[in-house]
């Protein structure tokens, strides 16, 4: 097996493209975009830079213009997409994320203002968390390229400006103190002085006092600084070679004082750009390790990697959010999120811990009773929740009667003990999670007829569902999972055994009866609709056996008659990334390789220029690039093709496509495994290697859907197949 740095320097050489592929016409897999793709002005999407803390878009300037044509037709989900910089937490009225401005540039020759470079390209590096981007001026005779990232672990924004050639009469960098949009307007419940390179602002009507600066630095010795009513400009006349440009955000949100703040970043930065490129580089590196895939297919490699580094530009200090832009639901929680089996086969550790964590953070803010105090345990998390764990959505809709998000919830929390049996993280953390996800269920959910028939009541199901149903599919399987999950726990930690057979009962009642037509799933009762959730008892919850026929027959009608319903709104004609990465994992977990690639890549055929994942992408929809709720769900797609856990069970290649002959990997399996494969030409070779903390359980292998084998790895023992 490769060493982690080799791993990472094939998948950094795989991941390379030409400029000039992302022409083709599946929606593109490069990370590169250029001035001569026809579609630019209706396709592009600028690319995010972010850190968990402060988030950012940046165009094809590595600016945040609010007027070019990149934007004017990109729909989203709360508006147009208009370049700002936010940090996570920080709102406006505690739900709006609060506005910090966004930087502008001017580029003059003879006095005459260039609106726009006449030829550009902008890549996006992943692995190294950078915008790189080209522009060229003055009939070619100047280029400005540069290079611009957020700071890995801090609230500065770093650009670096290559002049080259003919120099421009003038260079200005400006930083802007607006809100979003054409109209430079006041940031909402700001108040502002600027006086220098520095801004000092202070934020009203926050849950919290927040008051803060921004400091804008240049390195060039011929700076001139100038303000206007709300912007802090910096100008270089006839600029050469490299010039630095930084942006520190610093405010008291955490108690911290914001001189402190700014005088540790000025150390930093007076280190200069080379060492500060460096450091970042580095971080980044370390996230990435040497676990992950490595394929032939370029296209599904560049998109699971690109959902990797989603991920962690939203991993804030409490959770993942859909994003820290106002255009992904203002930075706030989904309770109906799978990060985690993503996460941890990744051996992303931290920010899996971090989920669960959140979820068992604030349990009096979530234990939502509704008048039921028999149910004094039971835990109604919000479908989109804030940092405090209140209540995140002010608007109305059919969204706030699901409850099949605790079952979310419960395999957000399980994932990360499975993986890690940390005793302490399971007795602390998870199974409260877990206690209180199975017994709302038990109490608020769970309705038994005379007859014997039980059922979960009538509850909005997910996908285009409408009116609540009793006993769908979707919720009823995720209602399975917390309560399985739950009982499997306390038997673990020999607690609440009463309950915990109580549990299991109301488990194996509700699968019982599921929902179905004689031949397969379907999503209620006598259902005329279909819905990607009838295939929720292999995908997302797995508490359907794989020989289950029923499921299988589900998953293939669902991928033959129902991928035109596969969004989760009324919209568009066709299966949205995430349902298709859902059905493609459907696939893997019945040893289907062939439909599992199929599926993960029609799951990338509506990607967008840098490889990144939209909520929905098809010629009629663009809705929400950059959403975290689809990496996650991709990532453990692929993951499942190579490596699969099931109780003490480890299934390895048991659904690779045949015409994927060369590849690497390297995955965690449940209880501290570490599960390394290599292909060449069809030939695979397998080494499993137990951690240090392992229980040294019996364990189950599988390679190839072929002939089981039993294996016991003590500590530190290597198996190889």
């Amino acid at each position: 097996m490769k060493s982690g740095t080799a791993f990472l320097s094939a998948v950094l050489a795989a991941a390379t493209f030409a400029i000039g592929a992302e022409k083709n016409t599946g929606g593109g897999f490069s990370r590169s975009v250029d001035s001569s793709w026809e579609h630019a002005a209706t396709q592009y999407s600028p690319p995010i830079l972010a850190n968990g803390d402060l988030g950012m878009l940046v165009d094809y300037r590595n600016c945040q213009f609010q007027d070019v044509p990149s934007y004017k037709n990109i729909k989203c989900v709360g508006g147009n997409y208009f370049p700002s910089n936010y940090r996570a937490g920080r709102r406006t009225d505690n739900r709006a994320l609060a506005s910090f401005g966004y930087f502008v540039e001017r580029v003059d020759f003879d006095g005459r203002e260039n609106a726009a470079p006449e030829k550009w390209s902008q890549h996006l590096d992943i692995f190294g968390a950078t915008s790189e981007v080209s522009n060229s001026y003055n009939g070619g005779k100047t280029t400005v390229d540069s290079t611009a990232f957020v700071a890995a672990d801090s609230p500065v924004i770093a650009v670096l400006k290559r002049f080259a050639g003919e120099p421009p009469k003038s260079y200005t960098f400006e930083y802007i103190f607006s809100e979003r949009g054409k109209t430079r307007k006041k940031p909402l419940h700001m108040t502002y002085k600027i006086d220098g390179d520095e801004i000092d602002f202070a934020l009203e009507k926050a849950k919290n006092s927040l008051a803060g600066k921004i400091k804008i630095l240049c390195d060039a010795k011929n700076a001139k600084i100038s303000n206007t009513k709300d912007s802090v400009k910096i100008t270089i006349d006839n600029p050469r070679g490299d010039i630095a440009f930084y942006v520190a955000i610093v405010d008291d949100f955490q108690k911290n004082k914001p001189e402190k703040q700014l005088a540790e970043i000025r150390a930093e930065i007076d280190k200069g750009w080379a060492g500060m490129l460096a450091a970042h580089k580095s971080k980044w590196k370390n996230f990435y390790g040497d676990c992950g895939v490595h394929i032939e297919d370029s296209r599904v490699e560049a998109t699971y990697y690109t959902a990797l580094y989603n991920l962690k530009c939203w991993s804030t200090q409490w959770s993942i959010p859909v994003g820290i832009l106002p255009t992904h639901w203002n930075g706030m929680f989904f309770g109906f999120t799978f990060f985690n089996p993503a996460l941890c086969a990744t051996e992303h550790f931290d920010e899996a811990c971090k989920i669960a964590r959140y979820w068992n953070s604030f349990p009096k803010l979530v234990e939502r009773r509704a008048g039921r105090p028999r149910s004094p345990t039971g835990r109604r998390y919000s479908w989109l929740s804030l940092e405090d764990g209140n209540e995140g959505t002010t608007m109305q809709g059919r969204w706030l009667d699901h409850i099949l998000h605790m079952g979310n919830i419960s395999v957000e929390a399980f994932t990360c003990y499975k993986y890690t049996e940390d005793a302490e993280l399971l007795e602390k953390t998870v199974y409260p999670i877990l206690k209180g996800c199975a017994e709302f269920f038990r109490h608020q959910a769970v309705y038994r007829y005379e007859s014997g028939r039980t059922v979960i009541g009538k509850y909005c199901d997910l996908e285009r569902l409408h009116s609540p149903v009793e006993n769908a599919m979707l919720t009823t399987c995720a209602a399975v999972y917390a309560l399985q999950s739950a009982s499997q726990a306390a038997d673990i930690l020999k607690t609440d055994r009463e309950l915990s057979d109580e549990w299991k009962k109301t488990a194996a009642d509700l699968l019982r009866y599921l929902p179905n037509d004689g031949e397969k799933y379907i999503a209620y009762a006598n259902a005329d609709e279909m819905s990607v959730g009838s295939i929720g008892g292999t995908v997302p919850y797995d508490v359907l056996a794989r020989s289950d026929e029923l499921a299988r027959n589900t998953i293939y009608d669902f991928e033959k008659n129902g991928l035109h319903v596969g969004n989760m709104y009324n919209v568009g004609t066709r299966i949205c990334s995430w349902y298709a990465a859902w059905l493609s994992c459907a696939m893997a977990r019945i040893g289907d390789g062939e439909g599992a690639k199929r599926n993960i890549e029609r799951a990338t055929d509506s990607i967008g220029r840098f490889a990144e994942i939209f909520e929905i992408n098809e010629p009629s929809v663009m809705s929400v690039p950059w959403c975290s709720s689809p990496q996650g769900t991709y990532i453990q797609a692929v993951n499942e093709m190579f490596l699969q856990c099931r109780g003490d069970t480890i299934s390895i290649l048991p659904a690779v496509p045949k015409d994927w002959k060369n590849y690497t990997f390297k995955l965690r399996a449940f209880d501290n495994i570490v599960v390394e494969g290599k292909c060449v030409d069809g030939k695979p070779e397998i080494k499993l290697t137990a951690l240090k903390n392992h229980s040294g359980r019996e364990k189950t292998v599988i390679i190839s859907n072929g002939i089981p084998k039993k294996i016991t790895l003590a500590a530190g023992g290597v198996e190889r197949f």
